[in-house]
């Protein structure tokens, strides 16, 4: 049996003793909870992962409620099993009460320090205002809000995406907000490299490779949360007249700015800098200044713009034609970084390959007519 069978069949058992203190049978607690008698049954016997919402209904229909110290332990123990975070907060935003997740993952705090800590504190400085007008909104109306924004992971600045639920509850007589919540990251960046094929599927003809190269490193910029994204084409190499180094939006704005790019376009493009790319054929992720100065020849004392990066080689005829990268995290990269921007580059690249194929199909024939005509001159 597995951690996750495990905390599911614990949790399942309090469910089924609360119940039984309570006199009820599962069929009523089924009707009070708004659940189906056999969906009761799976959960407390450990046969079912319990959703936040279902969890709240059995809860409620268990009277674990706030309203004294008793009920507050009680719920606390019913809700630290749950493999997300739970918290409450007062009207000030003020954490009083958390589950393990909440304590060790998110605020990376000591038991004994968590108590009192600002609760908006672990939501990413972008998402703050917008969470704290939500939490606003449940105090004042008491209706239960969902949204989804970024927490913070051991105080930052890594974080991920969670899906928070909300409710007005009261502790000792004042009104507090119970927040849940879980991860939702993966869903987030499946549906946005979903909705990047879409986008570049329903492209026509004239869409130039510069721009499709453009909007590939535009969302493996956005979706990995990089700063810097960038194209280089190895010994210099170009496709239907492209340049031969192409830049995401963003960096391409930051370099025009800083008057830099002419001084790095030969650097970059040189095969040298990338040769263990080219040698290798693997993509590869550096995470330390000290790894790129080294991979990329950049003397100690010179200036270096890239503090992360994740690069990937797209291959033409089993040889690294370019190089595909993102760069500039704020905090390290990962295998399911990887994951994604390779998913991302190789999609461009069929596209851009078939491209590549019809354009040279056109330059035969186009080759042969000119002959042809020629012969009958």
């Amino acid at each position: 049996m597995d951690s996750s069978d495990s905390i599911t069949r614990i949790l399942g058992l309090r469910v089924r003793s609360w119940r039984i203190a309570l006199g009820y049978s599962q069929e009523k607690l089924a009707e009070r909870a708004g659940l189906h008698r056999t969906y009761i049954g799976t959960v407390e016997r450990g046969e079912q992962n319990i959703t936040v919402a279902n969890a709240e209904k059995i809860a409620n229909a268990l009277h674990i409620t706030l309203a004294d110290i008793p009920g507050t332990q009680q719920l606390k123990e019913f809700y630290e099993l749950f493999p997300g975070s739970f918290s409450i907060m007062n009207t000030a935003g003020k954490v009083i009460a958390w589950n393990p997740f909440m304590r060790d993952v998110i605020a990376a705090l000591p038991e004994e320090e968590m108590y009192g800590i600002d609760g908006m504190e672990t939501v990413h400085p972008d998402d703050r205002a917008f969470v704290m007008e939500q939490f606003s909104a449940i105090l004042s109306s008491g209706n239960e809000i969902t949204g989804e924004a970024r927490v913070l992971l051991n105080g930052g600045p890594e974080y991920v995406w969670r899906s928070i639920s909300g409710r007005r509850i009261e502790v000792d007589g004042e009104a507090c907000v119970l927040a849940l919540g879980i991860d939702i990251t993966e869903h987030k960046r499946l549906d946005s490299v979903r909705k990047y094929t879409d986008q570049l599927f329903s492209m026509d003809e004239s869409v130039s490779v510069n721009e499709l190269l453009q909007d590939a490193l535009n969302a493996a910029e956005e979706i990995t949360e990089s700063s810097t994204g960038f194209c280089h084409f190895i010994d210099n190499e170009s496709i239907e007249d492209q340049p031969v180094q192409i830049w995401s939006s963003n960096a391409a704005n930051m370099l025009q700015h800083s008057g830099i790019v002419s001084s790095r376009h030969i650097h970059l493009n040189s095969p040298d800098v990338w040769m263990d790319i080219i040698e290798t054929k693997r993509a590869v992720i550096h995470n330390d200044s000290a790894a790129i100065r080294k991979s990329r020849g950049i003397p100690h004392e010179a200036p270096s713009h890239i503090s992360r990066e994740l690069i990937i080689p797209l291959k033409k005829s089993g040889q690294v034609a370019a190089i595909f990268g993102v760069a500039n995290k704020p905090f390290n990269y990962t295998d399911d970084d990887m994951a994604i921007v390779t998913r991302i580059a190789s999609l461009m690249w069929n596209v851009v390959s078939r491209r590549i194929a019809e354009e040279s199909v056109r330059q035969i024939k186009s080759s042969e007519s000119w002959e042809e005509s020629r012969g009958h001159s």
